[in-house]
Parts: structure tokens; sequence; C-alpha cells
């Protein structure tokens, strides 16, 4: 059987008291997405442990069966979805256009962190800040637009450093540091205060080029997930299916590429129009033979983030709408299973932040998961929901457990004690993944 996995990115939630004390999701008018909890077998997910929050890449990367110390983090995924070459031995960072304001004793607040509308500007002031080497080391700055970029060090640096970009928290500019765990901590040193240095002069570039445009001076370049190189074992390797993937958001892509999927972009601004696009070009992955489709969509992820729980459960009420382009094409289908989780919790509700007032952050709550199709033991859920979710026959999973579900549910796993490849695989091998016995 072949696998359909659709995430929706952040989609669970904290109760807010504008909806009676329900999440968005459970006030929200679901019928679709109840049909499919009704039909199905449900339970909780976790990709790591319980109370950590985490982001859509490092999320599905443990969803996905991956260590997580083989993670390379976001910064090289973002470089790898823009379509960017990066060189063994590369340290790859996400650097992003910033204005920051002085502060006492030489410290920077962070004004604005996403500058928006401003592309002529940005690009120009790109090309200041373009290549510097300090200590040996190469520092290559790459705009990608958008405000947004990579910084790329070659020479020898180290990837185990921190980042300088304090995200969302009412922190001021950090400084780069080597991390506590580096294998080789002179090299993390070395590279830490190289990138300190870097950004100090690119400042002083940014500040004295100047800034045309409207709103706060373009004046500094935040850094964030630095990693080298990716090295992935393919996902058809590990799980035996040819994968495609719909995602919809850059870093995402990144990994999906990395992984060996299928990569198709498909963009609208709408959430139930972009599900129906996303659906029907799913069912022509599957016709067409692939046999694991990744749909993602960012709903509702914007609206969570801006602290909007209102508009959180009417994205929900688009989504589910845009499903019964599901139950039209895909749910007939006797060769599909069908998973519909998300990510990770993107609460729109916290106690010290205001309404409407962006948050970077994200939460580390059990998310909802139904499994339909085939054989599953169909439980008593009735309703696609945080709480209802936590009633159903699949329990607890974490993220090592997700793909071996998947697999049995597919009826693809094969008996763990049984060895007909070198390597050992979960999931059945194809003829000519095995070295038949020949008569001499």
């Amino acid at each position: 059987m072949r696998i359909l996995l659709i995430i929706f990115d952040g989609l669970a939630d904290r109760p807010a008291p504008e909806l009676q004390g329900k999440t968005p999701l459970e006030a929200a008018h679901t019928p679709n997405l109840d049909r499919l909890a009704a039909e199905g077998i449900n339970g909780l997910l976790h990709p790591k442990s319980p109370g950590y929050p985490l982001g859509s890449p490092l999320a599905l990367h443990l969803m996905f069966g991956y260590p997580e110390g083989d993670f390379p983090d976001r910064g090289p995924l973002l470089a790898s979805a823009r379509r960017l070459s990066i060189a063994p031995g590369d340290v790859v960072l996400a650097a992003r256009f910033a204005s920051v304001e002085n502060q006492p004793k030489g410290r920077l607040r962070l004004v604005q962190r996403f500058i928006r509308g401003r592309e002529e500007e940005c690009r120009r002031l790109a090309t200041t800040i373009a290549k510097r080497e300090i200590d040996g080391l190469t520092f290559r700055y790459v705009y990608a637009g958008n405000g947004d970029g990579n910084l790329f060090i070659s020479g020898g640096a180290s990837f185990q450093i921190t980042d300088t970009d304090p995200l969302g928290l009412d922190l001021p500019v950090l400084s780069a540091q080597p991390r506590s765990e580096a294998s080789e901590s002179p090299v993390a040193k070395r590279s830490a205060d190289a990138l300190n240095q870097y950004l100090s002069w690119a400042h002083s570039q940014l500040s004295t080029k100047g800034t045309s445009g409207d709103g706060p001076p373009i004046n500094f370049l935040i850094t964030k997930w630095a990693g080298p190189k990716p090295h992935y074992e393919p996902f058809a390797e590990r799980w035996g299916m040819r994968a495609a993937s719909l995602p919809d958001e850059e870093v995402v892509s990144g990994l999906m590429l990395e992984l060996g999927f299928h990569v198709e972009q498909i963009e609208d601004a709408d959430p139930e129009n972009d599900l129906r696009r996303r659906l029907t070009r799913a069912a022509e992955l599957l016709d067409d033979g692939s046999e694991f489709v990744h749909l993602h969509s960012k709903y509702p992820d914007p609206m969570s983030h801006d602290n909007e729980p209102l508009r959180v459960r009417d994205a929900i009420e688009a989504l589910d709408t845009g499903m019964e382009t599901y139950w039209q094409l895909l749910a007939p289908d006797p060769d599909l299973i069908t998973v519909l989780t998300t990510d990770h919790t993107t609460p729109s509700v916290w106690a010290h932040h205001p309404r409407g007032q962006f948050s970077d952050q994200h939460s580390g709550e059990e998310v909802p998961l139904v499994i339909r199709g085939g054989n599953v033991r169909v439980d008593g859920v009735k309703e696609f929901g945080e709480r209802a979710a936590a009633s159903g026959a699949l329990g607890h999973l974490r993220g090592e457990d997700f793909m071996p579900v998947l697999l049995n549910a597919a009826e693809r796993a094969n008996m763990w004690e049984t060895r007909p490849t070198p390597t050992r695989r979960l999931y059945r091998p194809h003829p000519n993944q095995i070295e038949p016995f020949r008569l001499t």
C-alpha cells in the first residue's frame, strides 16, 4: 500500500479563553477532519519528547527516522532549498538583515528582524558585505531575497557555534560563542570570534552606506542555525519507497531535497485553495508511481505566530473545507494509507504575550495524529483534536515510532528477525535489492 502524509503546520495549540477554553482546532467546525478521525486510528505524537519545542525541519527529520545528532541544522537546508552549492568543510548559517539600535555598554537591541518591501536596498547592501577574510577564514554572504540569505564560512571553520539572533526572546543581539559540546573547542572558539569580527565589520559597512528606504535603518546581519554540508541516507533506501513532497516552506523544501524526494512547489495565499491544489497534485503523483507523498500546508502556523486564536480557528475551518478534495479524489483508493498530523505545537495563547503581537516561539505539547485506511484498528475517537486524540488506540508515539507505524499500517513491514539483505531494513525488500541464490 502507498502512504499519503498530510502535515498542517503548527496545527496543535492551547486552550483559549475567547474560545471557551477550547483550542482553535477543538473550536473549529471540522466535519472532514472529524470523519477522518472516526474512520481511523488516533493518538498523540511528539517527534522528540514532550516538553521540547521543535521547528518543522528537526521535527520531520526525527519523524522520518534519522538520529538527532545527524541533523545538519537549518542554515545548510535553506542553502539547499536556494540551490546554493555547499563545499565539503563549509559552514553555512542563516543570515538575515535587521535593524538594531545602540544600548549601554556597547550592546545592541533588535528593533526589526524582518525587512520587507525593501528589496532593491537589500540587494545593494548585500554587495557591501559579500566577502571578508578574518583569521584565515573566508566569509561569503549570499543574498536570497526578502531580507534573508546565507553566510558561508570556509577555510577550516567549526559549525559548533551559537546563534547571534535572540529569535523573539527579550534579549539583546547575542555574541557568537563556541558550543560547550564542541568536538574541537579551539577551532569553535576561533570560528565564533571570527564571526563576531565579521558581524562588527558588516555593521560598520551597513551603517556607513546608509539606507534610503522607508522604515528603520538596515544596519546589522543576524545569524543562526550554523551547520555543515548535509549527508543523508536517501529516504528511498531507508524506507523502501519512492517519495515525493509538496512542501510549503523553504527550509522544508531543503530537507526534502537532501532526503532525495521529488519536490514540487505550489503557492496559493488562500488556505482552502492551497490545500485543494496540493491534494489534487498528490493524487496525480500517486498515480504516476510515487509510493510516499508528503503534503505540507503552512497553515495555520502564521496565524498562530501572530497570537490570534480566532484567526487560527478560521484558517483550520478553511483547511477542513479544502479536505473535501481528499474525500473526492483520494479516500476511495483502497490501496492508500492516509496520515494526518502536524509537526509541532504553535501556541496562539501565551500567558505574557499580547494578542496580535508576533512570537517566534513554538511549544512542546504533543500533537494529534490519525491514520486511516487498510486494516488499521479503528478506535472510538469521533473528532480530530488534541484532547480527543489522547484516548485513541495509537497512544503516545515518538518520532522513532512514526515510520515503523506507517510501514506496518501500509503492510510494508518485514519480520524484524529476518535478514534478507546485508543492511537491516524494516521494509520488505524489492527484487532488485536481494541477491538470489544460483546453482554452480
